[in-house]
């Protein structure tokens, strides 16, 4: 039903009133010539609605019942464009926006990239850049195989990746590979000993697999044999094995960091400037008329992308803010040497004695005319076993 009256208004019709005459005998002769009347309406002047295109016909019809025709009401889109088609400059407008909004239809004027976590948006759309992949090209351009093997030689944690034109945007959607868990297989199936991996004395030992070459209480040297993999029977024959193990020994751990006292920062000295521009279909529209400042700045830039339901529009504002630096010298004071010092040395203790527990420690702090040099020596308790893998043919 809306279907017929959006056709009837696209089409136009009128409505008209039929005086004197037979209305009967004009209904008659209407339907006997194929004329289709709706709204028949009846009364004195009684009339109905007929389309644009057929309201001469009726005429004939209308003789011939001794009636005359009146036209009461005129509605669909070639009344209400009447006026304006008498404008040649709004036709020429139209006719030149739908071409020009043909032409921008035919290009790309944004991207859009999707499923990425651990790969910065950033250098993927670095990457089409440099393939040639810009706001403004030609979808006719957009090769989508070549740009997948490209882009996946590029990114090689890229699982799998498609690219797609959609309107007059450039959809790449793309999944990361999922790292393998590690699998762990038979520890038997391989040959080793277990060595020092540091000098200590041996505190406890559980041996798991193997031979036992060392007791508690000895002290061993770094690469020292703990555990052969050399394990006899009862009946006198002797196997190899995968040696296993935990010996626990209090080793002696050294570390040092250095703290230079002179040294030279950046500060900002409070002078900004901030630019802004419009980027539209790939163009950027300067709206701020300041040009980049001379001298040294620190520069740092968002952009804002426009969405119209939740697809990206081929419009977006970008902000970039200049903050003025000055370099200069300082000297540190012993105490805030000594400070970032410790600081230093609590981060090393995390990376390097993570797996040891510190019984005891002795620091100790010497400046020299540039430096300090902060040292700690540390008493550990930690599993020294290592595992040394025997190939054999």
């Amino acid at each position: 039903m809306i279907s017929l009256h959006l056709t009837r208004w696209l089409l136009g019709y009128a409505r008209f009133s039929v005086v004197g005459g037979s209305k009967e005998r004009f209904l008659n002769n209407c339907a006997r010539a194929g004329i289709y009347l709706w709204d028949i309406a009846a009364g004195k002047e009684g009339g109905a609605c007929v389309a644009v295109k057929n309201y001469r016909a009726l005429r004939p019809c209308a003789r011939k019942a001794g009636a005359k025709l009146k036209v009461r009401e005129r509605h669909g889109f070639p009344f209400a464009t009447k006026g304006i088609r008498r404008r040649r400059g709004i036709l020429a407008g139209a006719v030149l926006f739908m071409v020009i909004v043909h032409l921008l239809s035919l290009h790309v004027w944004s991207i859009e990239v999707k499923g990425n976590a651990s790969i910065p948006t950033e250098q993927i759309e670095a990457e089409l850049v440099r393939l040639g992949v810009t706001p403004g090209v030609l979808k006719s351009s957009v090769q989508p195989q070549m740009l997948q093997q490209k882009l996946m030689l590029k990114f090689p944690r890229i699982g799998w990746l498609s690219v797609n034109t959609r309107g007059c945007s450039a959809e790449v959607r793309l999944e990361e590979k999922v790292d393998r868990p590690l699998i762990v297989g038979d520890k038997h199936e391989t040959i080793c000993n277990i060595k020092a991996a540091r000098t200590g004395q041996i505190l406890s030992m559980d041996v798991y697999t193997g031979t036992a070459q060392v007791s508690e209480g000895d002290a061993v040297v770094e690469g020292q044999l703990l555990i052969s993999c050399v394990v006899e029977d009862n009946l006198g024959y002797s196997t190899l094995r995968h040696a296993a193990g935990k010996i626990v020994a209090e080793t002696a751990r050294t570390l040092s960091t250095e703290v230079d006292l002179k040294r030279s920062e950046v500060k900002p000295t409070g002078k900004t400037l901030t630019r802004r521009c419009l980027c539209l279909f790939g163009a950027r529209v300067p709206l701020t008329f300041a040009g980049k400042p001379q001298g040294n700045y620190r520069t740092q830039g968002v952009r804002t992308d426009l969405k119209l339901m939740n697809s990206v529009l081929p419009l977006s504002f970008y902000e970039e803010k200049w903050t003025e630096e000055r370099t200069e010298t300082i000297t540190l004071t012993k105490e805030r040497a000594l400070a970032e010092a410790k600081e230093r040395m609590e981060q090393k203790k995390k990376e390097e004695l993570k797996d040891a527990k510190i019984i005891s420690a002795s620091e100790d702090a010497r400046f020299t005319d540039a430096k300090l040099i902060y040292t700690i020596q540390a008493k550990c308790e930690e599993n020294i076993a290592r595992e040394s893998e025997i190939l054999i043919k």
